[in-house]
């Protein structure tokens, strides 16, 4: 391995790419809420997409850091 790759660096890089999948599914699993809606009972109507958007929050937060650490471990 070269210097550049060491072990730290190559965990952070895959994290990124974990957490940009989760991303990816939760803006996915989001429109296929927006097209399903009307098939939910009234409590799920509001609590699912408020889970969504915590995942995302977190997801994006995480993603966000990880990529911060990366670029600034030599």
């Amino acid at each position: 391995m070269s210097e550049f790759w060491t072990e730290r660096r190559v965990a952070r890089f895959f994290t990124i790419l974990t957490s940009a999948a989760v991303v990816a599914a939760d803006v996915y699993l989001f429109f296929m809420f927006r097209q399903h809606a009307g098939a939910f009972p009234p409590p799920w109507d509001r609590a699912v997409p408020v889970g969504i958007a915590g995942i995302l929050l977190f997801a994006v937060w995480r993603l966000r850091r990880q990529v911060r650490l990366f670029r600034e471990d030599r």
